[in-house]
């Protein structure tokens, strides 16, 4: 009976002391802006009893440890925001058993909304594709390489671009930073001069090429799911349809893809941006201002060209012109000539 008085006595004891305890929490930082990429971030956090997290808002987080007792150094990993809007969200720590006790991280993470590449920033767009695509021609200069006005300098691969009026390559900044640099498709991938050949023209698809990290030339499946049909391939309507009648920017009254409905949803692309046509054996290239071509790096055909070391490669990419309305169809595009280029997102997303 003593025994038991005694246990009693000491039990409420351990309870009167559990109540007069002060709990004590605190946080270091406890505000975060993280940039697009997302991060890995330290917290200290102290505290004299055992604690607990809780995440709030749209930001994904992922908090380790997410629990403990004791002052600990938790680690905030935030992933990449493939998303269009900020996001934005508080984790809150709670000491003890009171959930007053509570000292909160403020975390915020930017959009993807543009990439920094080579100087300049670039605006970026989730199109109804799903993926996330460059809304602006290219302006990056390879290493090694040189911007030329010399239509003669088909292994450089890097050109500037064509005034609308007098139709000839112009180094004017205002025209440069609305259409552009002009690249061949070697140096678009950043090949050297002569390594496609009649061999390995199939293997760059989805290559990085001039593109930042984490970002490349788009391929012949990604323009097809943008547009719909490309002319010598799977995807041509003579053919497997494949997803032309899917693509976004599909109109099948017209017949193509258009220009307009694109540029709708912010995809900013014209066929007077112009472009270079080049044969394998030609000594120069020349100069057509009616369309404009965006380059992939899927090759589509290679036949010998009648001089020793030359191929008649080329590659698919998106054709820019007036005709049905303004369209944007996918076709072949010479190796050695000029076109545009634009960046697409490695992630693919659900379509």
């Amino acid at each position: 009976m003593l025994m038991k008085k005694v246990f009693a006595l000491f039990a409420a004891a351990l309870t009167l002391a559990s109540c007069n305890k002060s709990y004590e929490i605190s946080v270091e930082p406890t505000l975060i802006n993280a940039p697009q990429a997302g991060g890995v971030y330290e917290i200290s956090l102290n505290c004299n009893a055992a604690w607990t997290s809780k995440i709030d808002g749209n930001v994904n987080v992922i908090v380790d440890p997410d629990f403990g007792a004791g002052s600990a150094v938790v680690t905030l990993t935030i992933p990449e925001n493939l998303l269009e809007e900020p996001l934005d969200g508080i984790i809150s720590f709670t000491c003890g058993p009171d959930p007053s006790k509570m000292a909160t991280v403020v975390v915020t993470q930017h959009s993807l909304t543009s990439v920094s590449w080579g100087g300049v920033d670039y605006p970026v767009k989730k199109m109804k594709d799903g993926n996330f695509w460059f809304t602006q021609n290219l302006r990056y200069v390879p290493e090694g390489k040189e911007v030329s006005n010399d239509l003669t300098k088909l292994d450089n691969g890097v050109w500037f671009p064509i005034d609308a009026v007098t139709k000839q390559l112009t180094d004017n900044a205002d025209t440069v930073a609305k259409k552009g640099y002009l690249y061949s498709a070697e140096a678009a991938l950043g090949l050297a001069p002569g390594t496609v050949n009649n061999d390995n023209f199939t293997n760059y698809s989805g290559a990085r090429g001039i593109c930042p990290e984490g970002w490349h030339i788009p391929s012949l499946d990604e323009i097809a799911y943008l547009v719909g049909r490309v002319s010598i391939s799977p995807y041509d309507l003579k053919g497997n349809p494949g997803p032309v009648t899917t693509a976004p920017y599909w109109n099948a009254d017209a017949g193509t893809a258009q220009t307009a409905l694109a540029n709708a949803d912010g995809f900013n692309i014209h066929n007077t941006v112009g472009y270079i046509n080049a044969a394998a054996t030609a000594t120069k290239g020349t100069v057509l201002n009616i369309m404009a071509y965006i380059l992939s790096s899927t090759g589509v055909a290679s036949t010998k060209a009648g001089q020793e070391g030359q191929f008649n490669n080329q590659f698919y990419g998106i054709m820019v012109a007036a005709t049905k309305g303004g369209s944007c169809e996918g076709a072949c595009f010479n190796y050695r000539g000029g076109a545009s280029v634009r960046c697409i997102k490695d992630h693919l997303l659900d379509k």
